[in-house]
């Protein structure tokens, strides 16, 4: 056996990380500080995941996005969620997980009451 089959043949160390299953997407929640589409305009901050067609007290088919600060602004912290209804911020959501490159470094720009993400 190479060297390069004993890496990827570990030997099974009985943890649940061994096992490395992925996260139920139908269960899937996000516990982290909630902030807002305004607080985080113009920051620069990495889209890590979203969960879709969550259903709040403002309407249904929601997006609760999941980010992450290089360096948090005062007031923030490192890991965050927000609620959108953003149809482009929405959009561009479904076109990175389309691709499998989450995570993606944007920024939030606003627009009078649309946000998007440059």
């Amino acid at each position: 056996m190479n060297e390069e089959q004993n890496k990827t043949q570990q030997e099974d160390d009985g943890s649940l990380s061994f096992l490395n299953i992925p996260q139920d997407e139908a269960n899937k929640h996000f516990n982290c500080k909630e902030t807002t589409q305004q607080q985080l305009t113009n920051l620069k901050f990495w889209v890590c995941d979203y969960i879709e067609n969550v259903k709040t007290k403002f309407g249904n088919e929601r997006f609760l996005v999941k980010i992450k600060h290089e360096e948090p602004p005062s007031g923030h912290d490192k890991e965050e969620k927000f609620f959108t209804n953003s149809t482009e911020i929405k959009y561009v959501l479904k076109e990175i997980k389309k691709r499998n490159k989450f995570p993606r470094l944007v920024t939030m720009r606003a627009s009078g009451t649309r946000y998007y993400f440059e």
